[in-house]
């Protein structure tokens, strides 16, 4: 049956209004765990972290094995600057660890900024951090002399939102110290993919590690990251990375990094 035309009227505006409504809220919904996130003015988003890392050598020659915990916080000074402050802690627990530490306090710190930039639907982001650690504290006093590491890094990203909850993306790092006569450049490729729908996302890819100081070492690595939203400003996640391969090859039987994170914008 034809619908009178004052009911088609308002069903079609009620309608659109509730798409309009539905639209806006999508739109406006933010993906705190997006490879390019960052909060918006005046906003903190926290990052907090515990992560295992294992790498077992061929022909019987042993293992490493590290145990981490770290706190990430990300200010929003602007809506696209924000500053990074990070400060770690490496335990020296029994069976999770080398116990090659001088006790459990073995705190790292980095501080940083990052800068997003759009156009159209292309997305970047580039950013610096500097990063230090006291290895007297780490390693003991006895036969180690030095003082506070640093090392500077910088990374720039680049990726196309499909506008359906896809995104490739590239990230390339290149790092070095900054207190060494001889301080090679280390470089990180890595390109992938972030998904978004509806109470999850997902992020993975491959990651291409390298130096060009001579000795021209190479590492190959899957990885990838599992988040679930418990709310829209809290998701808590799994990620890791898998050695696949690398001119290391002949000395490493496998590695491999597993972590748990929550993510909460305040």
């Amino acid at each position: 049956p034809i619908l009178p035309r004052s009911l088609h009227l308002f069903l079609r505006t009620n309608l659109l209004a509730t798409a309009a409504v539905m639209f806006a809220g999508a739109a406006n919904a933010e993906d705190i765990t997006a490879p390019m996130y960052l909060p918006g003015a005046g906003k903190v988003l926290s990052n907090t972290s515990l992560q295992y890392e294992r790498t077992s050598l061929k022909h019987n020659a042993g293992a490493g094995e590290d145990f981490r915990a770290s706190e990430e916080i990300t200010y929003g000074v602007t809506d696209n600057f924000s500053v990074v402050a990070e400060i770690g802690n490496q335990f020296d627990f029994e069976g999770l660890t080398n116990q090659e530490y001088n006790n459990d306090h073995n705190f790292d710190y980095a501080i940083g900024a990052k800068y997003n930039m759009q156009h159209g639907n292309w997305l970047a982001q580039v950013g610096a951090s500097y990063y230090t650690f006291d290895p007297k504290s780490w390693y003991g006093h006895r036969g180690n002399d030095e003082r506070w590491y640093k090392e500077i890094s910088a990374n720039v990203k680049l990726g196309y939102d499909l506008q359906n909850g896809w995104m490739p993306y590239t990230s390339f790092t290149a790092d070095s110290r900054i207190d060494y006569a001889d301080r090679p450049m280390e470089y990180s490729w890595f390109n992938g993919f972030h998904k978004t729908g509806g109470k999850y996302s997902v992020d993975a890819g491959i990651r291409y590690d390298f130096t060009l100081d001579g000795t021209n070492t190479n590492t190959w690595w899957a990885q990838a990251e599992a988040n679930y939203f418990v709310k829209e400003n809290i998701a808590v996640g799994i990620f890791g990375d898998y050695y696949l391969g690398g001119n290391y090859n002949d000395y490493v039987d496998y590695s491999y990094t597993l972590g748990l994170s929550a993510k909460v914008l305040f």
